[in-house]
């Protein structure tokens, strides 16, 4: 009889600290979920590099809260391969320079001319351009995806360092 008396004390001091726990764990996975963080002036910035029009961007988390990614249309002068890789090298050193940039995936896809060419979003987005292998080639990067570019932070260095 003793002994379940004594355990179940020492399971009530338990049940405290780990309520407490509980309640710790659940506030740091709630932080993750803190508001998207502001692209206004990393949109500014990529509307004025070299070889692109107009740029959008927008915040999304594919998994999680905490996974945040970039997703940013470039509205380009030069649909050629060579305008799609010159875009990229442009936009590389401003997501590099940008607090927010710098820290998340990017996914970069891209449109010819300005967003006044089309009459909303999603005519813009059927007129986004084919990302060939030679765009690929040509910026130094293994991939395959027709639709968009998809680079780490580590990416985006590496091309605007020129690599």
């Amino acid at each position: 009889m003793r002994s379940t008396r004594e355990a179940r004390d020492r399971g009530g001091r338990l049940r405290i600290p780990a309520v407490i726990a509980l309640v710790a764990v659940s506030a740091l996975a709630l932080a993750g979920c803190a508001g998207n963080p502001d692209v206004t002036d990393l949109q500014a910035q990529l509307s004025e590099v070299d070889g692109v029009n107009d740029a959008t961007v927008a915040v999304t988390h594919s998994n999680f809260p905490w996974e945040t990614q970039l997703v940013v249309t470039l509205y380009v002068e030069d649909s050629s391969d060579a305008g799609i890789a010159g875009a990229v090298r442009s936009a590389a050193p401003v997501l590099v320079a940008d607090p927010v940039g710098s820290r998340h995936e990017v996914t970069l896809s891209f449109v010819p001319g300005r967003p006044s060419d089309f009459e909303d979003e999603f005519d813009a987005q059927r007129a986004e351009l084919t990302v060939t292998p030679e765009v690929y080639s040509a910026l130094g990067l293994d991939g395959d995806d027709p639709y968009a570019i998809t680079l780490s932070p580590a990416q985006v260095r590496a091309i605007a360092d020129g690599e």
